[in-house]
């Protein structure tokens, strides 16, 4: 009676052993990850976590600047997930002006997800940041105003202390003058080419309240880092890693040329 009771004790728990197993990879199959746009992923479930560092090249007059941005994603259902992202530019503008560009954006985005590719519509809002004249102060320093008296001779614009927003026809320094929120609309995709690569791409458009309008071509391919890291497949859902180079286009302003980023990125699905 006892070795009865072993072996179905030993049946009953192989079974339900294997039936978990079985629900697990079953949940895997069905959410295998799908690389998407902005150091982003399509899990079905759970949160992603991208961070990606770059280069902003402005136009061709123009120095190109450091990047990077973050982005996280929750996923709410299989076909609805939100989430936010953080960008900044910083450095060298031309040879007399620093600036530093922050935009922030919280999005929702609606899916349409299959085995190997995954469509998208984005949402979003956004608050722009960029105060260059601030910024150029606070490096080089103010200098101090001359006293002036109604019987001298009306001074003389100084070309070297202007502030470089009041620049109207320098293209380089009119790019950053995006200042508060901003809506927009995105539609991207993401498509698992095979086991190892992805593609990726994305287009967005949106409008800033200081009455801009940009658009933003974003391609990217993606290398499926879990697949060959084997604590990662033991541990987490997506780890991937995407090379994207984005257009951007501003409208409004009388700018001629298109503007480019290159960004290099991981992203982390749990």
């Amino acid at each position: 009676m006892p070795f009865l009771f072993l072996l179905i004790a030993l049946v009953f728990g192989s079974s339900a052993v294997f039936a978990a197993d079985a629900v697990d990879q079953h949940v895997a199959d069905q959410y295998e990850s799908i690389p998407l746009p902005g150091h982003s992923a399509y899990m079905g479930v759970g949160i992603s976590f991208g961070l990606g560092f770059g280069v902003y090249d402005p136009l061709e007059e123009c120095d190109c600047m450091g990047a990077w941005q973050v982005q996280t994603e929750y996923f709410y259902t299989d076909w609805l997930s939100g989430g936010g992202s953080v960008r900044f530019f910083g450095g060298d503008l031309d040879r007399d002006v620093m600036v530093m560009y922050q935009r922030y954006r919280i999005n929702v985005r609606f899916h349409k997800a299959s085995e190997k590719f995954d469509l998208y519509a984005e949402p979003f809002l956004g608050l722009e940041n960029t105060n260059i004249s601030a910024f150029r102060k606070q490096v080089r320093g103010k200098k101090p105003e001359k006293q002036h008296y109604w019987w001298d001779d009306p001074p003389e614009a100084d070309d070297e202390g202007a502030d470089s927003v009041e620049i109207e026809n320098d293209d380089c320094q009119r790019l950053f003058t995006l200042d508060g929120f901003s809506i927009g609309l995105g539609l991207g995709a993401g498509y698992k080419l095979s086991r190892l690569f992805g593609a990726t791409g994305e287009v967005q458009v949106d409008y800033n309240f200081s009455k801009e309008v940009l658009l933003n071509v974003m391609p990217g391919v993606a290398f499926n880092l879990r697949e060959v890291w084997p604590w990662a497949k033991r541990t987490l859902n997506s780890v991937w890693i995407s090379f994207e180079v984005g257009g951007l286009k501003t409208f409004n302003r009388n700018i001629d040329g298109w503007s480019n980023t290159y960004f290099l990125g991981i992203q982390f699905g749990a």
